[in-house]
């Protein structure tokens, strides 16, 4: 024990979504009997954040201690997974990627050590804090630093050989949609499971899967930050400051280092984030399945990885423009908004209206005429049918961050966009797009189209 501690008490737990309310017991306790009442809110909910974070990203057993002082409590939740947490760059709307600034907004002082088998997350309610609460607390969430880049990367095995892997023309603007929708859907996954232990994902998937995919995250950020520093980023729209997203390059190649021994991983990956693309198909899970571009750009990534540490060339990503991309997806909205459909489809305006799988579900004449189609031609077909090819990746990453976060910075507003004729020409236009929902939570968008001149 510490010189200065005056009371310390460890517990062990196993990844399960109730310990963090065992956690939070167990901290409580130890705070009441040592009549330090003043920090059991901010403790309990700072060591509720971390050992969910555990739970729902490390997938490992993990050790809580408590460490009483005469003027604070540190807490320290150790894991045995190396992965360090990291703050994500996620819009205000964003469901997920807050737990680390809210520790930091609530607590006196906290980090991360690494560890050679794990690491340690840690924080302390007290000693010289000022009890921030209000606007203040709220200031200290926004402007949150907890950034484990700033960290040392964790120690790679002894003795373990890497493999250099080049992912050719990485879609980075997508791939940073693309990795909101794999927060979504394997946070829900592992809640799903927790509920349903007779789920197919083990835990240990789990924990591959997220192991795969942050080696493609990390090396990604690492790789758009040094696209920025030579130049080779667009520069910033103004209007776009508050989305909180990368300023990023169409593409990128990205070159990563990887576990010569790590193929199952990746295949671990695409194995996982397929079964939770089926429950979310099914509608078992609280989120919408990926858009088939997002499936695609996955399953290039980890095929890339797997085929390159058996000793095969990279090959490119061939892009989002493929004709396979048009074609009908199963789920989305089957019903719910009949009038509105219908007032599409009798529009004298060119008017189209779609559901949360990127389908068209209705289409007004003065549209399909425009665009060179018979009405019949274009229902049941997926809206990147109708956008030209150079925007669809760009199209398809701001679908995917709606869906994931619902942020709505196109909507409502007039946007100047070409639209696709059929026989590939484009038609200069400003769209207005607004969503409209249904009780069952169902959204249908809908898109005024006024060709311009």
């Amino acid at each position: 024990m510490p010189d200065d501690a005056v009371l310390e008490r460890t517990i062990a737990f196993d990844p399960a979504t109730l310990s963090a309310r065992e956690a939070r017991r167990f901290v409580r306790s130890l705070l009441l009997e040592a009549g330090h009442e003043q920090w059991v809110e901010s403790a309990e909910l700072a060591v509720s954040e971390v050992v969910t974070n555990v739970v729902l990203h490390a997938h490992t057993t993990f050790e809580l201690t408590v460490r009483l002082a005469g003027d604070h409590v540190r807490v320290e939740v150790v894991d045995r997974n190396p992965v360090l947490p990291r703050q994500r760059a996620y819009d205000d709307q964003a469901t997920t990627g807050r737990g680390m600034a809210l520790v930091e907004a609530i607590t006196d002082a906290h980090g991360v050590t690494p560890l050679p088998d794990g690491k340690v997350v840690w924080f302390c309610v007290g000693g010289n804090g000022d009890g921030t609460a209000g606007d203040d607390l709220l200031d200290r969430w926004d402007d949150s630093t907890w950034d484990a880049e700033a960290l040392p990367a964790a120690p790679a095995a002894a003795g373990e050989e890497a493999t250099p892997v080049l992912l050719k023309d990485m879609p980075a603007t997508l791939w940073f949609a693309v990795r909101r929708h794999h927060d979504a859907i394997l946070r829900e996954l592992s809640l799903h499971r927790a509920v349903h232990p007779e789920c197919d994902v083990t835990e240990a998937d789990l924990a591959q899967a997220d192991a795969a995919r942050d080696t493609i995250y990390t090396a990604l950020e690492a790789g758009v930050a040094q696209a920025r520093l030579a130049g080779q980023t667009r520069l910033p729209d103004p209007e776009a400051a508050g989305r909180r997203l990368p300023d990023t390059p169409d593409s990128i190649d990205l070159r990563l280092t990887v576990p010569s021994g790590s193929a199952s991983a990746f295949q671990v990956m695409q194995d996982v984030l397929d079964a939770a693309e089926r429950l979310a198909l099914d509608g078992v899970l609280l989120v919408a399945p990926g858009l088939p571009e997002v499936v695609a750009v996955r399953d290039w990534a980890c095929e890339q990885v797997i085929s390159q540490l058996a000793g095969g060339s990279p090959m490119a990503w061939p892009g989002a423009e493929q004709d396979r991309f048009t074609d009908v997806v199963r789920g989305g909205m089957t019903s719910g908004h009949e009038e509105r459909l219908a007032a599409v489809r009798d529009a004298a305006s060119a008017v189209v209206a779609a559901d949360e799988a990127n389908r068209i579900l209705a289409v007004s004449r003065p549209l399909a005429s425009l665009l060179g189609y018979e009405v019949d031609e274009l229902v049941g077909r997926r809206v990147v049918t109708i956008v030209p090819h150079r925007f669809r990746e760009a199209h398809v990453a701001g679908f995917t961050r709606y869906l994931a976060t619902g942020e709505e910075h196109v909507l409502g507003r007039p946007v100047d966009l070409p639209v696709l004729r059929r026989d590939g020409g484009e038609v200069p236009c400003t769209l207005r797009i607004d969503v409209h929902g249904t009780g069952a939570g169902h959204r249908l968008i809908v898109a005024e189209v006024q060709p311009q001149g």
